[in-house]
């Protein structure tokens, strides 16, 4: 098998400010989606997107997955912004250099009356990692039941995004392992032309970091193609949001009937009802069907 990746080598180096970077991120993701031609530039029907921080097989290297020689052929000169930005589909996606990074006008005294949180976190506490949110579980254990959506080309992001989503719910790192082994295994059935190795996965891994609190919907809607929907808040607080909407259900039902006075099924629950019919079943097959943790299943067996 030989695979061919396109290349582009700037002419002059660009200033990665963080609004530079977000820029040159569209413009990848619109030149990706506009080279991407099955069986014309890709044998894969699906489009995968990469971060502008994809890393490169050096030339003259070994590719372990194939055991083949890396090689690279020069087609043309080196390239400019403009003329990439030539190409994009969208206006929107082509990137402005001379849009450059504005660092805060605010002085120290001023930010402090402002924005006195972020002054205790960061100047008081000398805190400077981004704020994390407190994310219950929920989105984590939503994640592993999207399974079923992944196609060939988007299980190795698949796995990252799950890694990122326990990251995000402060899951502990041996029970995403665990359940990545499981979601290995139930990945590695998808038919693709490449082969899921142990390698993805302890690459993914790899995310197991808190850099990626804040990744974003959109970066994780590309790199899947998951469609997430969004929670739709017309740009209010969260809680002033609920506020409204439980005002109105008051006013629509205001016996209160739209209440399932139970509550959700709990994990227990669920685990002992599906034994209860199918006590055939082994802890790895209740887990997957379940969408949840065999440490989960484990404590209710």
């Amino acid at each position: 098998m030989i695979l061919y990746q396109n290349i582009y080598v700037f002419r002059e180096p660009i200033d990665l400010y963080p609004n530079i970077k977000l820029q040159l991120k569209r413009l990848k993701h619109d030149l990706t989606f506009r080279i991407w031609d099955y069986k014309g530039t890709s044998q894969e029907k699906q489009i995968q997107y990469q971060s502008i921080n994809q890393g490169f097989r050096m030339v003259g290297s070994i590719n372990n997955k194939y055991n083949l020689p890396v090689m690279a052929f020069k087609t043309g000169d080196r390239v400019s912004l403009s003329y990439l930005n030539d190409y994009v589909i969208d206006d929107k996606n082509k990137v402005d250099i001379n849009k450059p990074f504005r660092p805060t006008q605010h002085t120290l005294e001023e930010a402090k009356e402002k924005f006195p949180e972020w002054y205790q976190r960061v100047i008081v506490e000398g805190n400077k990692n981004q704020k994390k949110w407190h994310i219950k579980r929920d989105l984590y254990d939503w994640w592993l039941r999207q399974r079923d959506k992944v196609v060939g080309g988007h299980r190795y992001f698949y796995l990252m995004c799950m890694v990122i989503y326990a990251v995000k719910c402060d899951i502990p790192k041996k029970e995403v392992e665990e359940d990545m082994e499981e979601m290995f295994n139930y990945l590695s059935d998808i038919e693709h032309s490449n082969p899921l190795t142990e390698e993805d996965l302890n690459s993914a891994l790899e995310v197991y970091d808190r850099g990626y609190y804040n990744f974003t919907i959109e970066d994780i809607d590309k790199l899947t193609d998951i469609r997430i929907e969004r929670n739709k808040r017309n740009y209010r607080p969260q809680e002033l949001h609920l506020r409204g909407a439980r005002a109105i259900q008051e006013i629509n039902d205001p016996e209160g009937s739209w209440r399932n006075r139970e509550g959700r099924p709990s994990k227990e629950e669920l685990v002992k009802d599906y034994i209860k019919n199918n006590p055939e079943h082994s802890p790895t097959e209740i887990a997957r069907n379940l969408g949840i943790s065999r440490t989960t299943v484990y404590k209710y067996l």
